[in-house]
């Protein structure tokens, strides 16, 4: 079904976290910023999308999409998805590959494909091939400078919502650990 993009409109929000996390790369985090996307067609349909981040360059990942990204997308067939992700790439690439353009993209091409399948009535997993409605999932939540007691307690809360299954890269992030990091091991 041939629809058309009527508005695109980009949110950014500023999430406080409960508590300060910290991690090797990442250093401090009091926040995260989602910025959310909405495409709406031309029969009032919407589809959405978003993209995260560690408490940095959400401004600018809002801004590329409503500034640059919004006004060449608007009047184009939303079901060209694949034409729509390269006109994208190709208006962003000069200024940079990944980061901030990437994001943009990437919440833009979910509410493309969350549109399409609204507009076609069936769910997204299944529109993308998938055979599970459930989906497995990572919750690792590992705070480099959490106390002992404090890391158990967060990993039996997760553990309370998803089953949880880990590499040790995952629960290291690729770092070399220090002797109180294998205390807690």
């Amino acid at each position: 079904m041939k629809t058309t993009i009527a508005d695109i409109r980009a949110d950014h929000y500023l999430i406080k976290l409960p508590v300060t996390l910290s991690d090797s790369t990442h250093g401090q985090m009091t926040h995260f910023e989602l910025v959310t996307v909405r495409i709406r067609d031309e029969g009032g349909r919407e589809g959405s999308g978003y993209t995260f981040t560690v408490g940095t360059n959400g401004a600018a990942v809002h801004a590329t999409v409503q500034s640059d990204l919004a006004p060449r997308l608007a009047g184009e067939r939303s079901d060209l998805i694949e034409a729509l992700w390269k006109k994208m790439w190709w208006a962003l690439h000069y200024g940079g590959r990944g980061g901030t353009a990437a994001m943009a993209i990437s919440a833009v091409d979910i509410a493309l494909w969350d549109l399409k399948a609204r507009t076609l009535g069936v769910p997204l997993w299944t529109l993308l091939g998938g055979d599970d409605s459930k989906v497995p999932c990572y919750a690792g939540g590992i705070d480099l400078y959490f106390p002992l007691d404090k890391l158990l307690a967060q990993t039996d809360d997760n553990l309370k919502k998803v089953i949880v299954t880990m590499d040790a890269d995952q629960i290291l992030d690729g770092k070399a650990i220090g002797e109180a990091e294998m205390a807690r091991q």
